[in-house]
């Protein structure tokens, strides 16, 4: 059964933050079922109780090893020994939506999507959702048919909320229809960064000791396809496929640090198909390669540049020349980069 979570399962271990950020979405975790969930969200009530006097730094090393040791008793990292174990993880600045729902993205959802529990504290307990409940809509947004579909819709628009939105739930419990409502809160997570392992895996899988002169030389910057482009200035998702004609590293990752300077990038638009007037067989036929697009872009020392695809207005029925967009550099956030 899998699951998804908005907002982090494990609610106050920070490493969980961060490690969660370089595989998906911020704010989106995976649980493989309810029972795993239930274990961990009792773990972190646990260990928030135990830990609560010692310091952040303290708490996050507590974390950085209990991961570690899971992931690796897990096979997480297959037969390397520890000393070829390597882990860059990038994120920048996030606001992360504390909705605290876990819905079932792979039962069938014709009634709605079916919950398996919330975060203790979460908007979700606070507006007195609970497990067993069935979300039939949100805000007037219906929230039944593919489950699939119906979770990320909800994740995508709880997540371009601003923070003390309303939001109201229309929910079925034992076979009766009712409307919970309350504020979502959000929180502002500040850029991390994370090394692990002896080794370092810099921003493109070019060759280290090159990438490093480069850097010595002239500074280093990143680069991110992380998802906060403002819609209403016509800004989508997009994802970098190329830095430099090689492929960023690691997978999953969705910022890059790279060498000060000139870069050239090859972006691909990831446009949520309601923005188009076309579908997706129309937008996607072809070759795919033959949808991406070139951008070339400097970066600073210690900064952030945030790509992203902008959406042509006047021409957004011009699906088979990709006229209806373009990749951009939409925002440059300073950050130390080490």
């Amino acid at each position: 059964m899998k699951s998804r979570l908005y907002k982090h399962p494990l609610r106050t271990p920070l490493l969980a933050t961060a490690l969660a950020a370089s595989c998906a979405a911020f704010g989106i975790a995976h649980a493989d079922d309810a029972a795993q969930l239930a274990r961990s969200l009792s773990s972190a009530a646990a260990h928030s109780n135990a830990s609560a006097s010692i310091s952040v730094e303290q708490r996050v090393r507590t974390e950085l090893r209990s991961i570690m040791t899971e992931l690796i008793e897990s096979g997480a990292f297959g037969d390397k020994p520890p000393q070829q174990i390597a882990l860059d993880i990038d994120a920048p600045a996030q606001r992360v939506s504390n909705l605290g729902v876990l819905v079932d993205s792979a039962r069938d959802a014709r009634d709605g999507l079916h919950v398996l529990g919330v975060t203790p504290g979460g908007g979700a307990e606070r507006m007195g959702l609970r497990a067993g409940d069935v979300l039939v809509a949100m805000s007037g947004m219906s929230l039944a048919g593919d489950s699939g579909a119906a979770a990320a819709s909800l994740r995508r628009t709880v997540d371009g909320l601003p923070n003390g939105s309303a939001i109201a739930f229309q929910i079925s419990r034992d076979g009766h229809t009712q409307t919970v409502s309350g504020p979502l809160a959000s929180v502002y997570v500040p850029a991390m960064r994370l090394h692990v392992g002896d080794g370092m895996q810099v921003a493109s899988n070019a060759d280290g000791a090159t990438a490093m002169t480069a850097e010595r030389a002239s500074g280093c910057g990143r680069i991110s396809d992380f998802d906060a482009a403002p819609r209403q200035q016509q800004l989508h998702s997009a994802k970098i496929i190329s830095i430099d004609g090689v492929t960023p590293g690691p997978t999953g990752a969705t910022s890059y640090r790279v060498a000060a300077g000139s870069h050239v990038l090859t972006v691909a638009n990831r446009i949520e198909s309601r923005y188009l007037p076309f579908n997706d067989r129309a937008r996607n036929s072809g070759v795919a390669s033959a949808h991406y697009k070139k951008l070339t872009i400097d970066v600073a020392p210690d900064t952030t540049t945030l790509i992203a695809a902008r959406l042509n207005e006047d021409k957004r029925n011009e699906s088979q020349n990709d006229a209806y967009w373009d990749p951009v550099a939409w925002k440059q956030v300073a950050e130390a980069c080490r």
